[in-house]
Parts: C-alpha cells; structure tokens; sequence
C-alpha cells in the first residue's frame, strides 16, 4: 500500500512541476509582451530577446546572402545571354561595313579609272578594259607586278598601263588569264616626255645612269631622265607628259619635275621628276591596247 501511495505521490509532484513550468514560461512570455508595450524591458526579457534576436538576425541575413548569390547567379545567364547576343549583332554590322566599304572602294576605282581614259585619245579607249594587280614584286615600290587579265580578254605585249592618276607602266608579258607589267621605276623602263607647258620642250626617263652620286632618286620612289637639249627651259613644278613618241600614245600624265640638274661639261640637263602615281599604292589599272608603230 505505501509503495502505491508514493508512485501516486510523485505522479501528483511531477505534474505540480510540470504545471508550474508552463505556467512560469506563459507568465514569462505575458512579462515581455507587457514590457514591450509598456516601454519596459526587464533584464530576463532582454536576454531572451536578444538570444531570439540574434538567431533570426543569422538566419535572416543567411537568407539574403543566398537570395543575393541566386539573383547573381540570374543576372549573370541574362547579361551573358545579351553579351552573346551584342556581339553576334556586332560582328554583322562589321561584315556589313567590309562589305559596303568594298562597293565605295569599287565605286571610288571606277570613277578613277574613267579620269585615267581621258589621258587617252578615243581611238584607244574602245579597246581598252579595266583589270586589278593582284600580285607585285618585293619592295615597297611597285617595280614589277601582276595583272588579272590576259590574251583570252584582249591583252597584248607592250599594251599601256595607266589608272587616274597617270601613267603607270608597260606589259611586258601575257599568258591567257594573267599579264605581267613593268612600272616607270623599273630600270628596263623608258618613256618619251614633253613638258605640259611647251610641247617642243622633250626629253626620255630613263634609269640608264646615275645623274647624281649623292643619291639614288629610285630607291625615293622618283623618276630621272634628261631633256633632249640642254638649252630647254625647265624648273621644279613643271608637269611632264608623254610626248607621243615611241609606243606610248600622248598627254598621258607623268608627274611633275622635282629638280633640274645641269651637267655643263657634257651639256646635258638632267631632270628628276615625282611621277603622279603613288607606286605604293596600285589596285586598279586600265590596259590600253599598244599602238601600232611597225
């Protein structure tokens, strides 16, 4: 009977304590409720508080740091997506500028190319057509070069090479589909001038000697020759053409003389002459069939 009444005993004590507990914990709870409403903050509530207020505070800015890291994660796809898709427009208006610039360079050389024919007399411009330099010797100056036309499109030996600025050279041999020219800075390369001014003023360029130790004017990009007589009157500034003589047809345009030189003891007067095409720059050439001299 007493092992009974002491089981009962801590049954009722457990219960007493565990009512007490709860009882002290919603007491607890009204006490910081109360305080908080009534501005008070009483010194086991603030612990509590705090403790609570400190593990939300951690799981809240957890929270935000994974929020934050998987909108990264978003923009970052998007922004790569736009990048992608920027760069593909990017590389179109790029394909499209190539390609516009290529219809004004072709425009630009055909409009060139028609100044180049009214260096020619008519008669020589109905058999004449255009062509581009494809390849040229090694250097900085055009010397020697490559053209893409050849005897299937009418080209023959000794046809003139011209473009719109004046003249450029002479073939000198044609396949089928190719031609190869010589410029006027080749040393095979010979041409009859006249000056613009006076058309009884003539002379040949020609690489044949040296006219000055002191330097080598075709290694300049520049011409030299000499007046057929010495009592010829020319200065610096006056344009040279071509005089008609010899397989060139004339007035096309040479250049312009840069300096005269006077050998008095075999009285010659030399001239060195800055020709009107940049022979740095060839793309698009006119070939005019040669004229018949024979």
């Amino acid at each position: 009977m007493k092992l009974d009444n002491n089981k009962k005993k801590k049954k009722a004590n457990l219960k007493v304590i565990a009512t007490g507990a709860v009882a002290i914990t919603l007491i607890g709870i009204v006490g910081m409720s109360l305080g908080r409403n009534n501005g008070q903050n009483p010194t086991g509530a603030n612990v509590g508080m705090n403790a609570f207020s400190s593990i939300g505070s951690v799981i809240n800015d957890g929270f935000t740091y994974v929020k934050s890291g998987f909108n990264n994660i978003i923009h970052f796809y998007s922004n790569a997506k736009k990048v992608e898709s920027l760069e593909k427009e990017n590389n179109e208006l790029q394909e499209q500028l190539i390609e516009l610039q290529g219809k004004l360079d072709d425009t630009e050389s055909l409009q060139n190319l028609k100044v180049a024919l009214k260096f020619v007399d008519e008669k020589y411009v109905a058999n004449s057509l255009s062509a581009k330099v494809v390849s040229k010797n090694d250097g900085n100056w055009y010397t020697s070069f490559v053209v893409s036309a050849g005897s299937k499109d009418g080209v023959k030996k000794d046809s003139l090479v011209i473009n719109g600025s004046g003249l450029v050279g002479i073939v000198y041999e044609v396949s089928e589909n190719y031609c190869k020219a010589i410029s006027l800075l080749d040393t095979k390369s010979s041409v009859s001038f006249k000056l613009a001014k006076d058309s009884n003023y003539k002379g040949i360029i020609t690489y044949g000697k040296n006219i000055d130790e002191e330097a080598d004017y075709r290694d300049e990009g520049l011409l030299q020759g000499y007046m057929f007589d010495s009592q010829y009157d020319v200065l610096p500034g006056d344009v040279v053409t071509t005089s008609g003589l010899g397989l060139y047809p004339e007035g096309i345009v040479i250049g312009k003389v840069e300096k005269v030189i006077e050998d008095k003891n075999n009285s010659l007067k030399y001239v060195v002459v800055k020709p009107n095409v940049d022979f740095k720059n060839i793309d698009d050439v006119m070939i005019i069939e040669p004229r018949n001299i024979g």
